[in-house]
C-alpha cells in the first residue's frame, strides 16, 4: 500500500485540512451501517468474509474499505441492498477513510486490528483506492508548497 509510505506529517496535515471530525464520523458511521447490514445476511457476510480472505480480527473500517474495494462485492451489495453506488461507495469515501486509517496509525500510533492484512492487501480494486489516496495527498502538499509569485 502506497499510502502508508506518506510521511506522517503529510498526513496530519491532510487529516487536519482536507478532512473534517465530520466528514470522518459520518465515514465511520457509514462503515459501520453498511458492515452491520451486510451481516444481518450471514451467508452473504461470510461470503464477502472468504472473497477478501479477511483475518479472524479486523477493525469495521478496514472491512468497509476491503469489502467496498473489492468490484464483486461492491456489486453484490449494491444489488442486494438496492444501494446507489456514486451515492452509498465513492472511489473518494474509500480514499479517505484509507488516509485516515493510514493516520491513525502512523500518525496517532493506533492499532487498527487487520492494518497489517490491508497494507499488504493486493487484491481487488485496492490499488485504485490507494492511487486515489495518494494523488489527493500529493495534491493537497503541492498545493501547500505553492507560493504567490507577485512581478
Amino acid at each position: 500500500m502506497n499510502t502508508f509510505q506518506i510521511a506522517g506529517s503529510a498526513l496530519d496535515g491532510y487529516k487536519n485540512e482536507k478532512l473534517s471530525d465530520e466528514r470522518i464520523n459520518a465515514l465511520v458511521v457509514q462503515a459501520n451501517t453498511q458492515i452491520d447490514e451486510i451481516a444481518q445476511n450471514k451467508e452473504l457476510y461470510d461470503s464477502f468474509i472468504q472473497k477478501v480472505n479477511a483475518p479472524q480480527k479486523i477493525d469495521n473500517i478496514i472491512l468497509w474499505v476491503l469489502f467496498m474495494s473489492n468490484e464483486d462485492i461492491r456489486d453484490t451489495y449494491i444489488e442486494t441492498f438496492d444501494k446507489e453506488f456514486r451515492d452509498d461507495i465513492p472511489i473518494s469515501d474509500l480514499a479517505d477513510l484509507l488516509i485516515y486509517i493510514v493516520y491513525l496509525k502512523k500518525v496517532k500510533n493506533e492499532e487498527l486490528a487487520g492494518f497489517d492484512y490491508l497494507d499488504n492487501y493486493e487484491d481487488g480494486d485496492i490499488e485504485d483506492v490507494d492511487q486515489f489516496a495518494l494523488t489527493n495527498t500529493f495534491l493537497y502538499i503541492q498545493k501547500t508548497k505553492e507560493v504567490q509569485i507577485d512581478f
